[in-house]
């Protein structure tokens, strides 16, 4: 199920978290989650697996953050592991979506679910200062309105239909941001017509989907848990 923001309750034996790290933390919307969510199962087993595109160390303020954040609820984070991913932060990198790359996603994520399965525990390293350093420049949830819509900008609507946050209104035909963006750029990388820019940092460069989920798919998933 998706990180929404209504308080969930959970008494499952097994809970997972799987989130991208954002700025070397949390995204918002997981912060959020977390912080609502009532755990009432304390001896359950929980992991968590947190996407990144650049460097390991960059994913460890996050698996931290969660540890402390559980930890306050009473909760232990059994098992922490980061999985190289593709960086599709376009605003500042390139895309590096290689094969190789591909291949070594699809093998580590076996080896995560038989860790998973296994039930096994690691240590979650400390790691503050450098990360809450890092995850001070994550833009705000205002930073929506250095978004650039282009005249080629079609009116589809699928932005709007894509945006995990509902920050997104379709007004004549255009996308109007709503100002609780969580910087995930979807808007941006579903366009097809690559119509949405952020400033001018992401403007010509390649977009970024999932060759592994159609767009209708994504869609779909995202209306049914609205």
């Amino acid at each position: 199920m998706p990180m929404k923001e209504q308080p969930v309750k959970c008494e499952d034996e097994v809970i997972g978290f799987i989130f991208p790290v954002y700025f070397w933390g949390l995204p918002r919307m997981v912060e959020r989650f977390v912080t609502e969510m009532q755990i009432l199962n304390k001896e359950a087993y929980v992991f968590a697996v947190v996407t990144y595109g650049g460097k390991i160390y960059e994913s460890y303020g996050a698996l931290d953050r969660l540890k402390r954040m559980l930890r306050q609820k009473g909760i232990a984070l059994n098992y922490g592991l980061s999985l190289k991913s593709v960086e599709n932060y376009i605003v500042l990198y390139k895309i590096d979506d290689s094969e190789a790359l591909q291949k070594s996603i699809d093998e580590n994520i076996l080896k995560i679910a038989d860790a998973v399965n296994n039930r096994e525990s690691n240590r979650i390293r400390a790691f503050k200062f450098l990360p809450k350093l890092i995850h001070s420049l994550y833009p705000n949830e205002i930073s929506d309105r250095y978004f650039i819509v282009a005249h080629e900008c079609t009116g589809c609507g699928i932005c709007q239909r894509v945006c995990p946050a509902n920050n997104i209104v379709m007004e004549n035909s255009k996308p109007n941001f709503q100002h609780r963006c969580e910087h995930c750029l979807a808007c941006l990388h579903s366009c097809p017509v690559s119509s949405i820019d952020w400033k001018k940092k992401t403007q010509g460069k390649e977009r970024y989907r999932n060759a592994g989920i159609a767009l209708n798919d994504l869609i779909l998933f995202r209306r049914t848990f609205t």
